[in-house]
C-alpha cells in the first residue's frame, strides 16, 4: 500500500470514527433528555404554569407575580403580543408593569404544552388561548403560539425568554 493510499484510508477511518462518535454523543443527549422527562419536567411545567398565573394577575392589573417567575438577569428577553422586543430584566419588568396598568381583564391559558429539557435549560411551547379587553375597549379573543425558555437558577426554573405571536388587535410600536 502506498503512503498516499494509507493516509487516505487513515483519514476515512478517522472520519467514520468521528461520525460514530457524533452518533453516540447524539444518542447520549437524547437519552439524557428522556431521563429528564420525570421530576425535572414536572418542575418546568410548574414554572410555566406559574408564568401563566402571573399573566392572568397582570391582566387583572398586578404585575407583581412576574418578579418571582422571571430571572432578573440582563440577558432575559420578551417578545410580547405588542410586537416589541424588551431585553434585560428592568426593560421586561417595565413592560409588564405598563401592561398591568391597562387592566385588560380576561384570562389566558397555555394549552397543548410541550417541554424539551436538557441540562439547565428548557423550552416550553404551547398555544395561548383566552380573551381580553383591548386598548379600544373591545373584547378580543386571544390566540397565540408561544415559546417560553427557562434556565435553572439554583433550585428554581426561571423564565429567560418569552415569545408570542404579535396580536393584530394591538397596534405595533417601534422597537426599543
Amino acid at each position: 500500500m502506498t503512503t498516499a493510499r494509507f493516509a487516505t484510508s487513515l483519514s476515512i477511518a478517522a472520519l467514520l470514527g468521528a461520525a460514530g462518535c457524533a452518533r453516540m454523543a447524539a444518542h447520549r443527549l437524547a437519552e439524557e433528555a428522556l431521563e429528564h422527562s420525570g421530576a425535572q419536567h414536572a418542575d418546568v411545567l410548574a414554572a410555566n404554569e406559574a408564568f401563566y398565573a402571573a399573566i392572568n394577575r397582570l391582566m387583572a392589573g398586578s404585575a407583581d407575580g412576574m418578579d418571582a417567575v422571571w430571572s432578573h438577569s440582563p440577558d432575559v428577553s420578551d417578545f410580547g403580543p405588542g410586537g416589541t422586543r424588551h431585553v434585560g430584566w428592568p426593560a421586561v419588568e417595565a413592560q409588564f408593569r405598563a401592561e398591568a396598568a391597562l387592566k385588560m381583564g380576561g384570562s389566558i391559558t397555555c394549552e397543548d404544552v410541550k417541554v424539551v429539557q436538557a441540562g439547565d435549560h428548557a423550552i416550553a411551547t404551547c398555544l395561548e388561548r383566552g380573551d381580553g379587553v383591548m386598548v379600544d375597549g373591545k373584547v378580543a379573543a386571544l390566540r397565540f403560539r408561544s415559546t417560553n425558555v427557562f434556565r435553572k437558577e439554583g433550585d428554581a426554573w426561571k423564565m429567560v425568554h418569552h415569545h408570542t405571536d404579535p396580536s393584530p388587535a394591538l397596534p405595533p410600536k417601534p422597537p426599543r
